[in-house]
């Protein structure tokens, strides 16, 4: 029997996806596993797994085409098995186009599949892409390179594993003398002008600076980060962390083959799994009006792109063993930063950490994750004095403000919270248990 294949919610902001390229053909074999197709989200370009065996028997959605979450995208079923009508003619999955059987004219509707506008024939043509070429490129840097007219074949990327971003196009524009300036590019395709009009950078005084649209990326950071401040009360405790123990540790077990690569933030996420076992309050969130309770606890890394930000999720973080913590989150964090996330490391999270420490942040506060009830911003471990043993000595001490909605945790949640956290650091065996 045939089976829908849908599109699925590959991060917690996800609500479409556009099908940037099929990796299968209709009539090719599936397995369990198979990447069937890459998909461009709002954070980042992910690939969709199959979880079935069989034949791909119809593609649904084609590429350059958009689906919103849970809309069919494929047909998997068993060779010359005939799609049902049911499934084919779904109200809620779009139909492509059938293909023109003669040359359309120049003056031709575009596509309804294209996600892009087609330009009016007297323009410039604004194709990013030579020949259909695959380009690994973010999706703000194609936005700009649309925008300036830029052709993305030609640009060398400076991005992880030769991935082009924005200052890549834009440097490529500056180079070409004949290159139209960013505010004539970002005219509106369907704009009828009598005469070549002003660009906008002419029409303000000098210096006034220059407007640059947000990336998808950044426009659902800047969405969500105003619907959490808008929504949720935010309350903050902070607690200083003698890390002088937990650097020991650390030097000591940085030695070993599977501790390869331990830093200071895999103790920090050890450590609030730790925390949030103890005080699972904490691990909370304000969802749908009601009171909502994760089964599990999952920390989500706050981790800086190019382009913005990404949060992969290491699940069920309190089982883990420490090495264990320390592959994982090495890893997820890699995939993100190469802008290749897998379908599952976007999603799921209960918790989040922000780490600054390695820009020798002293302490701030962060904005609480929609969907989450609390945050840690972890600081720069610094030498201080302090008092041990009725005498000053030179401490290392790392700050650490936890953000929590306060409809639904209060300080004294906040402060078992930090207490436990805190116990593990100072005393790192706990980490090992």
């Amino acid at each position: 029997m045939a089976t829908e294949v849908k599109m699925p919610q590959l991060s917690d902001t996800m609500s479409s996806g556009k099908i940037l390229v099929w990796k299968k053909k209709e009539g090719d074999q599936v397995s369990r596993g198979d990447i069937l197709a890459e998909v461009e989200t709002d954070k980042a370009n992910l690939e969709i797994e199959s979880f079935f065996n069989g034949t791909l028997l119809k593609i649904m959605t084609p590429a350059n085409s958009s689906a919103k979450v849970g809309e069919i995208i494929a047909v998997i079923g068993a060779a010359g098995e005939s799609v049902a009508a049911g499934t084919s003619s779904s109200a809620s999955t779009p139909t492509p186009p059938a293909p023109a059987t003669t040359p359309a004219p120049k003056a031709a509707t575009p596509s309804t599949a294209s996600v892009v506008a087609t330009p009016p024939a007297a323009a410039a043509p604004l194709s990013v892409v030579s020949g259909g070429d695959r380009v690994k490129a973010s999706p703000l840097a194609k936005r700009v390179a649309e925008q300036l007219q830029v052709n993305l074949s030609s640009v060398q990327g400076s991005g992880p594993n030769g991935r082009i971003v924005r200052k890549d196009v834009e440097a490529a524009a500056g180079s070409t003398s004949a290159a139209p300036s960013y505010h004539q590019a970002a005219a509106p395709a369907y704009q009828a002008v009598p005469a070549p009009a002003p660009s906008f950078s002419e029409s303000v005084q000098p210096g006034a600076g220059a407007y640059t649209p947000l990336s998808k990326m950044r426009e659902t950071i800047a969405r969500r980060m105003q619907e959490s401040v808008n929504t949720s009360p935010h309350f903050y405790c902070t607690a200083s962390v003698n890390m002088g123990e937990a650097l020991r540790l650390r030097e000591v077990l940085k030695e070993l083959p599977e501790y390869k690569g331990i830093s200071v933030n895999h103790l920090v996420i050890k450590a609030v799994a730790y925390a949030l076992k103890r005080e699972p309050r904490v691990n909370a969130a304000m969802k749908n009006g009601q009171h909502y309770q994760p089964a599990q606890i999952n920390i989500g890394i706050i981790t800086a792109i190019p382009d913005g930000l990404l949060i992969p999720v290491l699940k069920e973080v309190d089982t883990m063993a420490l090495k264990d913590v320390v592959f994982e989150a090495r890893a997820a964090i890699e995939r993100a930063r190469a802008g290749r996330p897998s379908s599952t490391d976007l999603s799921g999270g209960t918790f989040s950490i922000s780490n600054m420490g390695m820009f020798d942040v002293e302490n701030f506060t962060a904005i609480i994750n929609p969907g989450q009830g609390g945050i840690l911003a972890v600081s720069a471990v610094q030498k201080q004095p302090i008092v041990q043993n009725g005498q000053i000595v030179v401490g290392s001490i790392m700050k650490a403000t936890v953000s929590v909605d306060h409809r639904i945790i209060d300080g004294v949640m906040s402060a078992t919270f930090l207490k436990h956290f805190k116990d593990a650091l100072e005393t790192p065996a706990l980490l090992m248990a």
